[in-house]
């Protein structure tokens, strides 16, 4: 894709990053905290840049909707680098209060000037102060008529002047879509799946801004001394479960020095129900396939105290630095990155691993409050291929776990294809294998990340991990 020069202000800045991410794969985090590193803005600007960029890709479904009843074009008309000025003016004007309008749409205009065609800057002007216009209320009460407000979140709406979304009466799956930012088939899936209550908790808390989840190192120090180290850099932290810190999303992560020293991973709630449920023992021998970035792997080195040979397979050398990096940070000294294809594990080792554990590449469903970009990249048929090479994953793995050995399959999705549907493939082809237990765990449950977990053991002599 051809790269623009948007400007050097944070709305600038932020306007690229969804740019290059919506027309792109790379991954919104990444790219921006590149961008800030490059930017040298102060706490203020980074702030408002990130609340832009994963505002505006979190809700981009609800902005398209509103935005295409106020353009005089159809969006697919629209110049990419002008949609993307378009949605980041009109994420401020819907989602931010203390925003003044007139500085939304005069900062629109002035970036639209520097990349966008002739006329470009007065269709952006056009299209952003008729949206504002339409805005009656910020922060309110929604009001009788829901097609008229807007969620922002935390019980706020932004209330419009008239109907622009449409009728959750006549069709759920479509309000859902636009009002809270999903794709309309993935509202179906979750409606028919998990009813409408649960579909709602859902989308909320998919726009939500929960911060960044921190688990301790416990090789190194405890969850309470963590915080404190965390609150002395600066940052706000809270406890989230007995291994896990909360910190704000504000500034670079580099920058946290509890990290950079090794006393934390980046390791969300269900992320880290994994590693605890393979139980691995000291002395045990235990296969990580699909390892990087290795946050898995250097935890279960934790819970055998250091005293677990852990190897960390994964299909691309690029990554596996990022394990070896892990590694060296946390000091998980018994974890050895090896590089070769997760689908092939029976003509790289023995059939001699205690138990094995499976984090396989997926849809991410259970996390697009974190992902803010896999939503609009995922698609019905992403999902059948994943589950292929779930299948293919899994088996690979298990046929080198011993008799008697435990295997653990996980991903963070909520789909059923990529999780209880890979499991039977498993048990239905190799009858010696038995789901032990199994669990789908949903955002709501844990106010962080979802995601789904299953340990099974082989049939065989018993494991020493029970």
């Amino acid at each position: 894709m051809k790269r623009y020069f948007f400007g050097n202000s944070p709305r600038a800045v932020a306007t690229f990053v969804c740019y290059v991410v919506n027309g792109s794969e790379q991954r919104a985090r990444e790219l921006l905290e590149h961008e800030l590193e490059r930017s040298r803005f102060d706490r203020r600007d980074r702030d408002l840049a990130t609340e832009l960029v994963y505002g505006a890709l979190r809700r981009r479904g609800t902005l398209d909707h509103l935005l295409a009843r106020v353009s005089s074009l159809p969006l697919r008309k629209i110049q990419p680098r002008v949609l993307e000025i378009l949605r980041i003016g009109a994420y401020q004007l819907l989602f931010l209060d203390k925003v003044p309008a007139s500085a939304a749409v005069n900062e629109a205009v002035t970036i639209a000037k520097r990349v966008a065609p002739p006329k470009g800057a007065g269709f952006v002007n056009g299209c952003l102060r008729t949206l504002a216009r339409a805005v009656e209320a910020r922060g309110g009460e929604p009001g009788s008529d829901p097609r008229r407000a807007v969620p922002v979140g935390a019980g706020s709406w932004c209330v419009l002047n008239r109907p622009l979304l449409p009728s959750p009466g006549a069709s759920p799956a479509k309000y859902l879509a636009a009002a809270y930012s999903h794709p309309e088939w993935l509202v179906q899936r979750w409606l028919a799946r998990f009813g409408e209550a649960k579909t709602y908790e859902l989308c909320e808390h998919d726009n939500t801004h929960s911060g960044i989840v921190l688990r301790v190192n416990r090789l190194r120090t405890t969850r309470d001394d963590l915080m404190a180290e965390v609150i002395r850099s600066g940052r706000w932290a809270r406890p989230i479960g007995a291994e896990h810190v909360l910190v704000d999303q504000g500034g670079a992560l580099a920058e946290l020095a509890a990290l950079r020293d090794g006393l934390c991973t980046v390791q969300g709630l269900a992320a880290s129900a994994a590693a605890p449920l393979l139980d691995p023992q000291p002395g045990e021998r235990v296969l990580d396939v699909c390892s990087a970035p290795g946050s898995k792997a250097c935890q279960m080195a934790e819970l055998a105290a250091g005293h677990a040979e852990i190897i960390a397979l994964d299909l691309s050398p690029k990554r596996l630095k990022r394990v070896a990096e892990n590694v060296r940070r946390l000091g998980a000294r018994t974890v050895w990155p090896v590089a070769g294809d997760g689908c092939s594990c029976a003509a790289l080792f023995r059939a001699d691993f205690d138990a094995a554990l499976v984090d396989a590449p997926c849809s991410n469903t259970g996390v697009l409050s974190r992902r803010v970009e896999s939503r609009w990249r995922l698609t019905p048929e992403r999902i059948r291929e994943l589950a292929g090479l779930q299948q293919r994953l899994l088996a690979s793995a298990a046929s080198v776990v011993r008799p008697g050995g435990r295997l653990v399959y996980s991903t963070c999705s909520l789909e059923p294809e990529e999780n209880e549907q890979v499991i039977e493939s498993l048990c239905a082809e190799q009858a010696d294998w038995k789901v032990v237990s199994s669990r789908c765990i949903l955002p709501s449950e844990t106010n962080d990340d979802g995601g789904y977990v299953a340990l099974l053991q082989r049939a065989g002599r018993s494991s020493t991990g029970g």
